[in-house]
């Protein structure tokens, strides 16, 4: 197959100056002077990848005095990527190589620092990214650059799965993405963006940070609001693409404590902000000076003049959470300008000869769970029987696992868990020898650590509960639906003698039936959406399961 690009290697002078006595007379006529190219500056320590049509022209400007932070002597050379796919598509080829780079750098011990600290511009390239990425990037990766010893890991896809990668400001977004984040950036006031799981919400907010931080050089105050499990992954992301000027990342108590004004508050996971309610914790009941009335989003408005919400209204999992009446009035009250996210991003169904979507699924396991009375999806895509498939059962907590290991094998560099509702009590947390899942001679212990639990090294031998998992990306799952979910009298309904997140059960005096089973539903709804390319499901509950197996094959 014929290449649709084409690279060249210009070796720099002492001075800085192009050697061009390698390049033909055309050459030097087209690449340096009239050409749309990607060139990539590469030292022994650094490397700055740009786009121009006028290489020449750009070469001087960056050795001249009006770019004092770019230093010519650090590099030695200049490669030019170039070609028919390659015109029209240069911002989108060069945040992709951006953003690669600092991907593979991050982890590894670092070979080459990345000078560029910027967004590039918008991408409106006209071709396929898959074909860009598939006839571009990765050969131009994985050869030529890989060939000159500038990067660590040639492996593309790794890289695209790790959550630099995925989650990057410099991802690029789909039109419909960009034009909410230009409302944003142009009309200003409070926002709330509502999508269910893998409608793009965490993609959305990291850009929208870094946009926010362009337009204002760094000089506005943004605070970002994450759960304590992501808090790590979002401070990596940010710091590394170099937004961390006036950019404060924590949880919402974090951003209160810090007893500053910001110019702009984002909250990721807002479905999961606090009410004044007594189970929560302490460190978190302060804030609220025993007002009962109040909530963390109108303390949160206090401090800034900017609200900007992601939300899931399915995803409340905790009575503590603000119920979602309180949230909707909340939002017409304040005007808050909401906008709703439909497309499904995440899930990646690709069955052979399927005839169903990632909307079949999501719609589905809604409608096992009786959070809607919308039948109206495929339910063939329940009861394929490929081992490939994305959805299957299992018959045990072993089975699970075995499927994991099946998919470490088959998929490459891919994250695949075993994860489960708040169905036993968590004894290893105060004795490590203990174990909480028993099955025959097969133990497992929840996971050792609700922050960042998905990069731990055990947490494969590990099963992740929701506080583990909620707002992160699995490849393939393993998900245990535990005995506080049951089926009787026609419903699906929680038990709570097989719940035992002691802050996730309502007080008493304010325990209603309904609403507690509203909350295990949302927890298993949650579980159930973090699987990219797969999923398998044990269900303890005999009653549940043939509820589910008469649905699906009704």
């Amino acid at each position: 197959m014929n290449k649709k690009y084409n690279t060249k290697i210009i070796d720099l002078n002492t001075d800085g100056t192009l050697n061009t006595t390698r390049l033909s007379r055309l050459e030097e006529e087209t690449l340096l002077q009239k050409r749309d190219i990607i060139y990539v500056y590469i030292g022994d320590k650094h490397c700055y990848i740009g786009q121009t049509k006028q290489l020449l022209k750009r070469h001087k400007q960056h050795s001249g005095s009006n770019e004092p932070n770019f230093i010519m002597s650090k590099f030695k050379k200049l490669v030019i990527l170039y070609g028919q796919l390659v015109d029209k598509n240069l911002d989108y080829l060069e945040k992709r190589l951006i953003t690669l780079f600092i991907t593979d750098n991050t982890k590894h011990k670092r070979k080459i620092e990345i000078d560029n600290k910027n967004n590039g511009n918008l991408s409106n390239h006209q071709q396929d990214s898959k074909e860009l990425d598939a006839l571009v990037i990765t050969p131009f990766w994985q050869d030529d650059l890989f060939e000159l010893g500038c990067i660590n890991n040639r492996n593309v896809s790794y890289l695209k799965r790790r959550i630099l990668a995925k989650y990057s400001p410099f991802m690029d977004l789909k039109p419909e993405q960009q034009k909410m984040i230009t409302r944003i950036l142009d009309e200003g006031g409070n926002f709330l963006f509502e999508g269910g799981s893998g409608t793009g919400k965490t993609v959305l907010m990291t850009n929208t940070v870094a946009q926010l931080f362009d337009k204002y050089n760094g000089e506005k105050k943004i605070g970002v609001v994450v759960k304590a499990n992501w808090r790590q992954n979002a401070i990596r992301i940010f710091t590394d693409y170099g937004i961390s000027k006036n950019v404060t990342v924590g949880t919402w108590g974090m951003l209160l404590n810090s007893e500053e004004k910001f110019d702009y508050i984002i909250v990721d996971e807002a479905h999961r902000l606090p009410r004044f309610y007594g189970k929560l914790h302490p460190s978190e009941r302060k804030y609220f000076k025993g007002d009962k009335t109040k909530t963390s989003l109108e303390l949160l408005s206090n401090i800034t003049s900017t609200l900007i919400l992601f939300y899931d209204r399915y995803q409340s999992i905790r009575p503590s959470d603000i119920p979602t009446y309180i949230y909707d009035e909340y939002v017409k009250q304040k005007e808050f300008k909401v906008i709703p996210l439909v497309t499904q991003f995440r899930i990646d169904i690709h069955d052979k000869q399927k005839t169903y979507t990632a909307d079949d699924y999501i719609k589905g396991i809604r409608y096992l769970l009786q959070i809607s009375d919308d039948d109206s999806f495929d339910k063939s895509l329940f009861t394929n029987s490929d081992p490939d498939s994305y959805f299957g059962f299992s018959n045990s907590i072993e089975e699970l696992f075995i499927y994991l290991n099946r998919m470490d094998n088959l998929i490459s560099d891919s994250q695949n868990r075993v994860i489960a509702g708040y169905a036993r009590e968590w004894v290893s947390k105060t004795d490590k020898n203990c174990y909480d899942w028993i099955e025959g001679t097969n133990q497992w212990q929840w996971n050792s650590s609700h922050e960042d639990w998905m990069n731990k090294k055990n947490s494969r031998e590990e099963i992740g509960s929701i506080h583990a998992v909620q707002g992160v990306d699995i490849n393939c799952v393993g998900l245990i639906i535990g005995k506080d979910l049951t089926f009787r009298n026609g419903k699906v309904m929680a038990s709570k003698e097989n719940y035992f997140d002691k802050n996730g059960k309502p007080v008493q005096s304010e325990f209603t039936e309904s609403e507690f089973t509203t909350f295990i539903k949302n927890i298993y709804y949650t579980l159930m959406t973090r699987g990219i390319d797969g999923i398998r499901i044990y269900i303890e509950d005999s009653h549940l399961k043939q509820y589910l197996l008469d649905t699906i094959n009704a």
